[in-house]
């Protein structure tokens, strides 16, 4: 569901978003837990008023857009949503044991709860932001079967998304973090004090989406990961690879005229993050601006470096060939 467009058009730089809106987050972010588990009340309203924010000029403005409609359908999608099930101490220390993450997709059954938050994006979105790929991706879902929903989720989650179902997997990803979001809200954040650092979401698993460097607490200032899935973010060790840990080898690069983005990228494994500063834009949100700036990563990947994309275009862009 990415409007088709030159290669230039990815390429192009953003220019640096304007910091108009919001509250001042800067101390809170660099003095914060070492662990901030999501707040229901604000983590997609502010999202979805970031992307908005973001959209106008941009050349993937009607992209933006459409996420942004999403985004505040998976506002209205939390409440009332069915009770789900938190895993007890018992399952937490399990997970513990074997060094998994308590809400890890691959250990934890889905109940039927993100089908309902599937079901109530789909009927509450906006239509008119929807382009026709949308529009018959919305159509397919509405009429699929539990079974292909549940199929097309572990795909999702397994990263294994086809470009042929990548529309489809836009909504499915929309309502899966709704469901983690709104699960990890709900730990005890004693659960996760143990977690060793590392470049996987303690809280379930995943990839980070980005990370956010904020000044304080430190001559260089934090940074936090931020959870492609549930939204839960973390403190991270600067200049280290997100994916291997490695502290060799580490190399910045960014787009011309950006000061608030770089992608810090691993000569020892060939990964590569997102890192945003916060000192430069107070009003950044890791998920919105990670979509903003793909232009970014068009160049690093050719640059031949990889990461696992954002959940909302992974089957649209490719890693670079080896």
């Amino acid at each position: 569901m990415v409007p088709p467009g030159s290669r230039q058009t990815l390429t192009s730089s953003p220019e640096n978003p304007a910091s108009a809106y919001g509250e001042n987050i800067l101390g809170a972010a660099a003095e914060g837990e070492r662990i901030r588990l999501p707040d229901l009340s604000t983590v997609f309203q502010r999202r979805a008023a970031r992307l908005q924010a973001l959209a106008p000029g941009h050349d993937l403005e009607g992209f933006l857009h459409l996420i942004a409609a999403l985004v505040q359908a998976q506002h209205q999608a939390l409440s009332g949503l069915p009770p789900g099930s938190l895993p007890g101490s018992a399952e937490i220390g399990k997970a513990r044991l074997v060094q998994r993450a308590p809400l890890d997709p691959s250990i934890r059954p889905r109940d039927e709860s993100w089908r309902v938050a599937l079901s109530r994006i789909l009927d509450s979105i906006d239509d008119k932001v929807l382009p026709e790929a949308a529009r018959a991706a919305r159509e397919a879902l509405l009429q699929a079967s539990p079974a292909s929903l549940e199929a097309l989720a572990d795909r999702f989650l397994g990263g294994d998304v086809a470009a042929g179902e990548a529309a489809q997997a836009v909504f499915v990803a929309a309502a899966l973090q709704v469901v983690w979001t709104r699960m990890a809200a709900l730990l005890d954040p004693a659960d996760l004090s143990g977690a060793e650092e590392g470049g996987d979401c303690p809280a379930c698993g995943s990839p980070p989406v980005s990370g956010l460097v904020s000044p304080g607490g430190t001559k260089f200032g934090h940074r936090h990961l931020h959870c492609s899935l549930c939204a839960t973010s973390w403190r991270y060790t600067r200049v280290r690879c997100v994916h291997c840990g490695s502290t060799d080898k580490i190399s910045f690069r960014n787009l011309a005229g950006t000061s608030y983005l770089r992608a810090e990228c691993c000569e020892v494994c060939q990964g590569y993050s997102k890192v945003f500063y916060l000192e430069k834009v107070r009003t950044l949100e890791p998920l919105a601006d990670d979509l903003a700036s793909l232009g970014l990563d068009v160049l690093v990947g050719e640059a031949g470096f990889a990461r696992v994309p954002n959940p909302f275009v992974l089957g649209m862009m490719e890693p670079p060939e080896k």
